[in-house]
């Protein structure tokens, strides 16, 4: 697994990063950070609310009793899953990918206990895969480290400019073109389908607590086995332009928060934030 010069030199010092370069490198390659946060307030009372959360074994069973850890709409559950989502660099660099105008659509907190095999798919097996409904709305996706992700505790493992081949992993799968657990079986694809970008490469986006990425929705990725002690904690929000119907696969409304600018086409559903965990 490799870093390109490029992506290290952009992300070593990000803070005198130049504006359009971030974006002209998003767009190309479908993802780009990280970039720090810090250790806002936000933060500690996340990591201190999941861990709580977790203490209590019905509740770790059982997610949904805990607004903390509600399963993709943690954003309209959890105050503190809000704050740290919405924290004002965060948008910011939101605003930057998307415009001014900027709806919350979806948010969950994620915790790969010692020895998670990263971003499987209990119900396939499969590791590699794409968020179908993320570039169907056309949003970008936000991996914020409440805790270390690293190649040891686990982080995520993007094929830079895959999201630009509209590809159906699952189904060029079972047509045995590729194999959803095997790294080198997706890199092998990619170059199959375009040899213009060959060789394929593997980014391995680390991060330290307080640190957040981007990454656009239909790019190929997986998520690095935990093989530390400790439990990795993170969240995952992703946010979406007013003038696109978010929906789910069924066409239901899918529960939003305007976070930023204005919302001129009132074509979703809107709600408040909570007001406590």
């Amino acid at each position: 697994m490799v870093k390109s010069a490029e992506y290290e030199a952009r992300s070593a010092n990000d803070a005198s990063a130049n504006q359009t370069d971030r974006i002209t490198f998003f767009e190309q390659n479908g993802f780009v950070g990280p970039f720090t946060l810090g250790h806002p307030a936000s933060l500690d009372a996340l990591h201190q609310a999941m861990s709580e959360a977790l203490s209590e074994p019905q509740q770790a069973a059982q997610p949904a009793q805990n607004p903390v850890l509600d399963r993709r709409i943690a954003h309209i559950t959890s105050r503190r899953v809000y704050d740290l989502a919405t924290e004002t660099r965060i948008l910011a660099d939101v605003a930057d990918l998307l415009g001014p105008n900027i709806l919350f659509w979806m948010a969950e907190t994620i915790w790969r206990e010692p020895g998670h095999d990263g971003h499987i798919v209990k119900s396939t097996g499969q590791i590699w895969h794409v968020d179908v409904i993320n570039a169907w709305i056309k949003g970008v996706h936000v991996s914020v480290a409440v805790t270390e992700m690293t190649m040891k505790t686990g982080c995520l493992l993007v094929i830079p400019g895959t999201h630009k081949y509209d590809a159906d992993l699952p189904a060029l799968e079972k047509a045995g073109e590729c194999d959803l657990t095997d790294a080198n079986s997706m890199l092998r694809l990619a170059d199959r389908m375009h040899p213009e970008n060959a060789p394929h490469q593997i980014e391995s986006i680390e991060m330290q607590a307080g640190q957040y990425c981007f990454t656009r929705g239909g790019i190929w990725h997986g998520v690095s086995r935990n093989n530390d002690s400790r439990t990795r904690f993170g969240l995952v929000a992703r946010f979406a332009r007013p003038d696109i119907k978010v929906r789910d696969f069924g066409g239901n409304p899918i529960p939003c928060i305007l976070v930023r600018g204005e919302d001129a086409y009132q074509l979703n559903l809107l709600q408040r934030p909570a007001e406590n965990s």
